[in-house]
Parts: structure tokens; C-alpha cells; sequence
């Protein structure tokens, strides 16, 4: 088994920063060296943090009593839409070509 490079900072290894690096949109800059692995790892652990409370607070707000209340009290209705798509006026029905 090979050993990976770990930072003696903030312990990632060198493929858990580019992976953290991916997810940020950020490789590139991490490659040419304008950010370090550690400002990378903790930009990581920031957004997952974020992500986190984000996914927590969505399902304490859905798991309440007025799930599908509006702010007036009023239940929520769904109504379905029909979208009416205008013909385009360069199609032509390849079986009508020859009549």
C-alpha cells in the first residue's frame, strides 16, 4: 500500500485537498500555488458546514406543523399548467415532403 502525502498542518492528504479543491471550483488556483492546501481545507470544511445546517434547516422547516401553509394561512394549491408550444415555422413532416 502506497503512503500519501499528508500536510503536517491540517493533516489532508494530497488527494483529499484536490478533491476538496474540485468541489470548490478551485483546483486550478491550487495547482499554480495561489492558495495553500490548508486555506483549501478549511474553505472545504466551511462550505460542508454550510451545507449541513442548510440541509438541517430544511427538513426541521418541512417536518413542521404548517408544511404546505402559505404565509396568509392558506393551504397551498397546485394547478397544472398547460404550455401551448407554437409550430415552428421551418419544421416540416418529412411524410408530407412528397405530397
Amino acid at each position: 500500500m502506497a503512503m500519501t502525502k499528508k500536510c503536517t498542518i491540517c493533516g489532508r492528504s494530497e488527494s483529499q485537498v484536490i478533491a476538496d479543491a474540485k468541489a470548490l471550483g478551485l483546483l486550478e488556483e491550487l495547482q499554480c500555488g495561489m492558495y495553500t492546501c490548508c486555506q483549501i481545507s478549511e474553505w472545504a470544511d466551511e462550505q460542508l458546514l454550510a451545507w449541513s445546517n442548510a440541509a438541517h434547516e430544511n427538513a426541521s422547516y418541512s417536518d413542521g406543523p404548517d408544511n404546505g401553509t402559505l404565509a396568509d394561512g392558506s393551504d397551498a394549491v397546485l394547478v397544472p399548467i398547460r404550455f401551448h408550444r407554437p409550430q415552428v415555422p421551418w419544421y416540416r413532416d418529412p411524410d408530407k415532403l412528397n405530397q
